[in-house]
């Protein structure tokens, strides 16, 4: 009787479990390439998309940052007040900064400067530039005042007025100043030459 009940159990759960869908064996000829389940994720985009969210510069705006006035800063420091208009004149052989004049003046009547920075509030604008030569024949508006003393230039054996610069502003490159510094004539070199002994004679 057990052994009966037995069998008719298993044929009972038996046929349930012959009903079951069969599981479909693992392959690997099923399975694709793993190539073609991935999608590739790069850390950088392509190239083609940086070009388009980067904006490269053109060229003929790189050309004007990097000329050497282009450095200087519109304006700096002190700039209220009484005003004199500047331009950087650079002579061979000679010392100071360049002229000065009033707003209503011709260059005829400017002054040729020594300058004075003013430590803390405003620096020579050349210093901004790579050299200090690179500011020739740029104009600027200055702030400040004249020394009470004057500076020695000694090509010409002679003194010269001090700015004491307090703020700029830059107005860009002007004419050259077709006028020479006071004395320029007996700054040149070798100027004593004529009255030097020559010792190479016999």
């Amino acid at each position: 009787m057990g052994l009966l009940n037995f069998i008719l159990v298993i044929l009972f759960f038996g046929q349930g479990i012959a009903l079951a869908p069969p599981l479909t064996p693992r392959s690997t000829t099923d399975n694709p390439p793993p190539s073609s389940q991935e999608t590739p994720t790069p850390s950088e985009p392509p190239a083609e998309e940086s070009d388009v969210e980067v904006r490269r510069p053109v060229v003929e705006k790189v050309k004007r940052a990097t000329l050497p006035a282009a450095h200087t800063p519109a304006k700096h420091g002190q700039t209220t007040g009484p005003s004199w208009i500047a331009q950087r004149t650079i002579v061979e052989d000679y010392c100071g900064w360049g002229w000065v004049r009033k707003d209503d003046q011709e260059w005829n009547k400017g002054r040729w400067i020594a300058i004075e920075a003013s430590p803390g509030l405003c620096p020579i604008p050349h210093t901004f530039l790579p050299r200090p030569e690179d500011d020739h024949d740029q104009k600027y508006r200055f702030f400040g005042e004249f020394a009470p003393y004057r500076a020695y230039e000694p090509q010409a054996d002679m003194w010269v007025d001090v700015f004491i610069l307090k703020g700029f502003m830059s107005l860009g490159p002007a004419e050259h100043i077709r006028r020479d510094p006071p004395a320029h004539g007996s700054s040149r070199p070798n100027r004593f030459a004529d009255r030097a002994p020559n010792f190479l004679k016999p």
